[in-house]
């Protein structure tokens, strides 16, 4: 892509309204005093393409304020990469007005031009590169360097490397971190298996004891033989158990004569006598105390009361037979208490206690023996299951060490890959360079994780230690670089160039160069021996001034 020619300027800052300049396809000179206008002109290619300013302004004002003009129109021909020729127009007014070849078209459309608009402007204007923050000029070269895909990058490893990443990596920095999380899973199990094994060993001081026989089984088999036998004799009763027992039995007795079958026998008493009242010729009711003179009525009063006197009596009669069973029960209990009262008796009544007694200590002791057994048994258990706990501690601590080995060597060869395919793509940069050279990564020396940066060096020298020729050499070289890369074959626009000299002309590339010459009116030129003829002039005149200067203090 190059200039051809400015067709016109309507209002472009202090340009002169009606401005027409021819471009050299390769190198095209502006030269003059300063504050005439020769980097405004250079932007003007910029301004109408991209409607920014050289460092991407969009806002700028263009308009020159000392006139009346109220739309600012940039009128060029310029030659895209396939050599094809178009007239561009953009009039700014209130709205923006674009016309390509005769058409009105829209922004976008004219981005098929130069692709990118910050790639652009640092092809076409090299000092826009060093205006951006180091992140940004990280991020405009990560997207002009050229692709590696996968395989290929894969590739750049040896075949033992190969083997322990196994595959292509698709993110690599990505694929660095999940290593670095993964060692620190694993060394995190690792260090839990460690104080697992530490409690398991533990657990094999602890002091299990021997299991213990209960070796009186028999005789305590036969206490509890004859203890049930002297038991039988007793019909498991004692001296004080009957006695308590014949009291109740008493009592009950007592109750049922003298209060509840004498309550019954008052009641029936009553119920029967008003029977005998109904039942006269002049019958009285026993609630109301009136005359019953209706017969059926007093029928119904009759059979009434009679089945009162049926209740009460079979209230009775059951009290009677629990009485009689009772005085039947107390006959057996005083027959079994005199029986227990004999000396024969006594003598049995102490041997049994003496056996329980016995009984009791024997199962006591049986129980803590088998309370013991069980607690060895369980203490055996634990050791049991810690030994097999331990040994598969222990060979997970194996494995872990292995994977956490693995993942290590895995992270220092993707580390490698990284600065493989780093080294890969600034190969591919220093095509275009030549004493610039940019460096992409860095080690850092206390994890060796490869940091990514952007770092530029002209002759071996950091870019902010260079002197203003050298900055500027410099950034002629990236933008050449960015050019190539991106193929968007912007013209370099390259302002005041008259601080450095043998200005190296870019392959394939037109070059416009504005140049400060003292008392020189402003000028396109297209040979450099022009250049120089101007320059010389220039320094011829302020040479008389000088020598001028001095006659006059010597006057």
């Amino acid at each position: 892509m190059y200039i051809k020619s400015i067709n016109n300027v309507i209002g472009y800052k202090d340009l002169p309204n009606g401005l027409v300049i021819d471009f050299d396809e390769n190198t095209t000179y502006i030269v003059g005093e300063n504050y005439q206008g020769k980097t405004t002109i250079g932007s003007l290619f910029n301004w109408c393409l991209t409607g920014t300013t050289l460092y991407g302004n969009e806002k700028e004002q263009v308009v020159n304020d000392e006139t009346n003009i109220s739309n600012v129109v940039v009128d060029m021909t310029f030659i895209d990469n396939y050599g094809i020729e178009h007239r561009l127009i953009r009039d700014k007014g209130k709205q923006m007005n674009l016309t390509l070849d005769g058409k009105e078209i829209k922004q976008d459309m004219l981005a098929n031009f130069y692709q990118d608009k910050d790639i652009f402007l640092v092809s076409h204007n090299p000092y826009y590169f060093a205006s951006l923050e180091p992140k940004e000029q990280k991020e405009l070269i990560r997207r002009i360097i050229p692709a590696i895909s996968k395989e290929d990058s894969f590739k750049l490893l040896n075949e033992n490397e190969q083997k322990i990443i196994g595959s292509p990596i698709e993110h690599l920095g990505s694929y660095i971190d999940r290593k670095n999380e993964e060692i620190n899973e694993l060394q995190k199990e690792y260090d839990e298996n460690i104080g697992r094994i530490e409690a398991y060993k533990n657990i094999s001081f602890i002091q299990i004891g021997n299991i213990i026989k209960f070796d009186k089984e028999e005789e305590l088999k036969k206490l509890k033989e004859r203890y049930e036998t002297i038991s039988m004799n007793f019909s498991n009763s004692n001296v004080e158990n009957l006695q308590h027992s014949i009291k109740r039995i008493n009592e009950r007795i007592e109750e049922i004569i003298n209060e509840k079958l004498t309550s019954i026998t008052e009641n029936y008493n009553n119920e029967n006598t008003k029977i005998k009242n109904i039942e006269q010729e002049q019958s009285i009711c026993p609630t109301c105390n009136q005359e019953i003179k209706d017969n059926r009525i007093k029928e119904n009063l009759i059979n009434f009361y009679h089945k009162k006197l049926n209740m009460l009596q079979e209230k009775a009669n059951k009290l009677k037979l629990e009485a009689k069973d009772l005085v039947n029960e107390r006959k057996e209990k005083q027959k079994l208490l005199e029986k227990l009262n004999t000396l024969d008796m006594q003598k049995l009544q102490e041997e049994k206690e003496n056996l329980k007694s016995q009984i009791d200590a024997l199962e006591k002791e049986k129980s803590e023996i088998l309370l013991h057994n069980k607690e060895v048994e369980t203490k055996q258990e634990q050791l049991q299951q810690a030994n097999n706990s331990l040994d598969i501690s222990k060979k997970a601590i194996q494995e872990i060490k292995e994977e956490i080995e693995n993942a290590r060597n895995q992270k220092v060869v993707a580390n490698k890959l990284k600065r493989l395919v780093i080294e890969e793509q600034r190969e591919m940069i220093n095509k275009y360079l030549d004493k610039v050279e940019i460096q992409f990564c860095r080690e850092n020396k206390t994890n060796g994780k490869i940091i990514e940066c952007c770092d530029i060096y002209y002759e071996g020298r950091e870019y902010k230690k260079l002197s203003k020729s050298q900055q500027i050499r410099a950034c002629l070289e990236i933008s050449n670089m960015f050019n190539n890369l991106s193929k968007i074959n912007a013209p370099i626009f390259l302002d005041d160039a008259e601080s450095i000299t043998d200005i190296q002309q870019m392959a394939n590339t037109q070059m416009i160069i504005s140049l400060v010459i003292k008392y020189n009116p402003l000028e396109i030129l297209y040979d450099y021996s022009d250049v120089l003829d101007r320059k010389k002039k220039s320094i011829d005149k302020e040479f008389i001034e000088k020598e001028n200067y001095k006659m006059d203090k010597v006057a």
